[in-house]
């Protein structure tokens, strides 16, 4: 049986992961943030055919190059429905905020995620579950043995609760009640720094 593989890829801003998320010749991208060349290097160093994007959520930095990357590979997209307008608006996703010269929009998303539903896509499948907080359209992707979280926790922290949109008591029951309940063994990707795992973080009870 082909094995999933994943590799991380730090991009260009806020040193936020990219995953390629990948089984034999198929694969999927998660987040492309800043530095499109970084992402098609390995693109073409893994020889795989990339089948759709998805998103954790919409802030600037996880879809910095989202339109380069669609558009190169002819892949569709998936966010939540809570966040697709995001990616219009530099606003709402925050490049504004973060005063970048010019704002980070992109087009829609040509799909929306439906909450703890499995998907099956590149031929690999995943359940979405919902970690709003960070916010509000927050996802994880849980793939069985590893997780892709976003920003909702990191290694040894969480996500900020501070932002437009954000939510701290969201947060915590995305933490306590989501996340912190899944096998301990769960290896965590997120969206900024380097793996952990589930049993790691809630062990720490940082929040």
């Amino acid at each position: 049986m082909t094995e999933i593989k994943v590799e991380r890829i730090v991009t260009d801003m806020i040193d936020e992961n990219c995953y390629i998320i990948y089984k034999g010749s198929k694969g999927l991208i998660v987040d492309p943030g800043a530095g499109f060349k970084k992402i098609n290097k390995v693109i073409n160093k893994l020889q795989i055919t990339v089948e759709a994007i998805i998103l954790t959520h919409a802030h600037f930095d996880h879809i910095a190059s989202l339109d380069e990357c669609r558009m190169t590979y002819n892949a569709p997209v998936y966010i939540s429905p809570k966040e697709n307008d995001w990616l219009e608006s530099g606003e709402l996703n925050l490049s504004y905020a973060y005063g970048l010269r010019e704002a980070i929009v992109t087009s829609r998303a040509e799909y929306e995620f439906e909450e703890y539903k499995d998907y099956t896509l590149a031929g690999m499948t995943f359940t979405v579950l919902p970690t709003p907080g960070h916010s509000p359209g927050g996802l994880s992707f849980d793939f069985g043995e590893f997780i892709v979280v976003g920003d909702a926790l990191f290694n040894g922290g969480y996500g900020r609760y501070d932002l437009p949109g954000s939510n701290y008591d969201e947060l915590k029951h995305s933490l306590h009640n989501v996340l912190f309940k899944l096998d301990g063994n769960k290896v965590v990707y997120s969206g900024h720094g380097y793996p952990t795992t589930i049993q790691k973080e809630r062990s720490l009870n940082l929040i």
